[in-house]
């Protein structure tokens, strides 16, 4: 089944993206035009992440400061995003295909291993009432939608935990300058660690075969396991 895993895999419009997984170390993510797409704030922890700007022009956020960043004929500019420094982007204008490729350091595998199983909860989300043939007759449809968005939020909390991805949740920041961030990266934690208990008790994995090709699958819990063992 792992060997079945595109390395390209493709969202449509409104928030069309095509995500390239084929070089191992970065991903070189393709925004077609008029694409709604965007990273989202968020911040690593460890990892320092780069954009480098292939094509087109791109809205970016790096702490506290917006930049428009547009590559040319002569020049690819990068972006270096250090570790706990919040920051997004997304295309600049509504024209023109934008290429962007992202990579990390330390170079490692968890920028593709978070994209595939990203967008496999998304475009192939799993369904936890499916498990049980009886419970789909005996849940109302509207409360089964409602566990059904609860159930793909708690797989992408886990993976987002896991794989290094911490969203900014609040805007405390804003409100409370001097100590506003901490008070964001606190509440952003809490909901990320809370969600990973109850993905815990529920079975929910960061890290999924049927979204992620079997080496890459087999190296991440390879890696997952040796740091629990140097920890204890």
């Amino acid at each position: 089944m792992g060997n079945e895993i595109p390395k390209v895999i493709t969202r449509q419009l409104p928030n069309a993206v095509v995500y390239d997984m084929s070089t191992p170390g970065s991903v070189r993510i393709t925004l077609p035009p008029t694409s709604t797409w965007s990273s989202g704030l968020h911040w690593h922890e460890s990892h320092t992440e780069f954009l480098k700007v292939v094509k087109g022009s791109i809205r970016a956020r790096v702490g506290d400061t917006w930049k428009v960043i547009t590559a040319t004929n002569g020049e690819q500019p990068e972006v270096r995003v250090d570790r706990f420094v919040w920051h997004e982007w997304q295309r600049a204008g509504p024209e023109g295909e934008v290429v962007v490729i992202e990579r990390t350091d330390p170079a490692d595998e968890e920028k593709s291993i978070f994209f595939w199983n990203l967008n496999g909860v998304i475009l192939n989300p799993p369904s936890f009432l499916n498990k049980y043939a009886w419970a789909p007759s005996l849940v109302p449809r509207f409360a089964r939608d409602i566990f059904q968005d609860f159930w793909i939020t708690l797989n992408l909390f886990v993976i987002f935990y896991h794989l290094d991805n911490f969203p900014a949740f609040s805007n405390a920041k804003s409100l409370v300058p001097i100590i506003g961030k901490q008070l964001d990266q606190v509440a952003s934690h809490a909901i990320l660690y809370l969600a990973t208990w109850i993905g815990w008790l529920l079975g929910v994995q960061p890290v999924r075969q049927v979204y992620t090709p079997s080496g890459a699958y087999d190296r991440w819990w390879d890696a997952k396991k040796t740091k629990s063992v140097k920890r204890e």
